[in-house]
C-alpha cells in the first residue's frame, strides 16, 4: 500500500488531468453539492427513465457532508453528470438489504432485498463512497466523458471523506456488459440480487461494484485513466476553472 503522502500525489495529480482533459474540449466542471439541482438535471435528461433516490435529497437528508456531484456544461448546457455519495457504516450490504441505500425511511410496503453473494464477500465498512447517477448527453457520447467521470468522482470522493471502500450499483443491461470494470474502472462487479427493484417497481438484476482504498488508489494511476481516453490533446481550448457550488 502507498504511503499517505504518495496516495495524496496520485489522487490530486488525477485530479489536475482531469481538470485539463476537460478544459482542452472546452468542457466547464461544477462540483456542486446542492442535489436536489442534480435531481432536477437528472429528471429531465433526455433517455433517463429513473431518478436514482440515493442521490434525491426529496427522500434522503443530503449535505455538503455526505454528498456531491460533477456537472459538466458545453456552454450554457449540462452535458454530463455523475454523483457521489459518503455512507459511515459497519456493513454496506445491510443499506442495501434493508432499502436504506436507497431511502432513509424505506417505504412499508417494500421487503428487504434478499442478497444471493458468495461466502468470500468482504465485510465493507467504514467510510463508503457510493457513486451513481451518471448520465451523459447522446451528443457527447463515446468522447471519453463516461470513463474519465467516474474517477474524477472517485477521486474528489477520497480526497474529501478519505475512504476505506468504494461501491457503485448497475442494472442488468450494464452490469453485464462488462463496462463496470472495462471503463468505470471497478476491479470487482458481482450479481446479487434478481427481482421486484422497488425503486422502478420492475423485475431486475443488479450488480454490486466494490473496491477497497488500495484498489481505489490504484485505479486512480494518470497513466492507466488516461489509457481509458482519447488523444488528450486532440481538441485544444482555453482552460475553464473548476467551480465549487452550493
Amino acid at each position: 500500500m502507498l504511503a499517505p503522502q504518495l496516495q495524496t500525489n496520485v489522487v490530486q495529480d488525477l485530479i489536475d488531468f482531469c481538470i485539463e482533459w476537460l478544459a482542452d474540449r472546452r468542457y466547464a466542471l461544477t462540483v456542486d453539492v446542492d442535489m436536489l439541482r442534480w435531481a432536477e438535471a437528472m429528471g429531465k435528461a433526455p433517455s433517463i427513465a429513473l431518478v436514482n433516490p440515493t442521490f434525491d435529497p426529496r427522500v434522503n437528508r443530503l449535505s455538503s457532508k455526505n454528498s456531491f456531484w460533477l456537472d459538466i456544461r458545453a456552454g450554457s448546457s449540462t452535458v454530463a453528470m455523475i454523483a457521489s455519495r459518503l455512507f459511515v457504516t459497519d456493513d454496506y450490504l445491510e443499506l442495501k438489504r434493508s432499502l436504506r441505500l436507497w431511502y432513509d425511511t424505506p417505504r412499508a410496503d417494500d421487503a428487504p432485498l434478499r442478497l444471493t453473494l458468495t461466502t468470500d464477500m468482504p465485510t465493507i465498512g467504514g467510510n463508503v463512497g457510493h457513486e451513481g447517477g451518471m448520465w451523459v448527453h447522446p451528443d457527447h457520447r463515446k468522447r471519453g466523458l463516461s470513463a474519465l467521470l467516474p474517477h474524477l468522482a472517485r477521486a474528489l470522493a477520497f480526497r474529501q471523506w478519505n475512504l476505506d471502500w468504494q461501491t457503485g450499483l448497475a442494472l442488468r443491461g450494464v452490469g453485464s456488459s462488462g463496462l463496470v470494470s472495462r471503463a468505470y474502472g471497478m476491479p470487482h462487479v458481482v450479481p446479487c440480487y434478481e427481482g421486484l427493484w422497488p425503486p422502478s417497481g420492475l423485475p431486475d438484476r443488479l450488480y454490486l461494484a466494490y473496491m477497497n482504498r488500495e484498489e481505489l488508489v490504484a485505479g486512480l494511476d494518470l497513466q492507466r485513466v488516461a489509457a481509458l481516453l482519447p488523444d488528450r490533446h486532440a481538441q485544444p481550448g482555453d482552460a475553464v476553472a473548476v467551480v465549487q457550488k452550493g
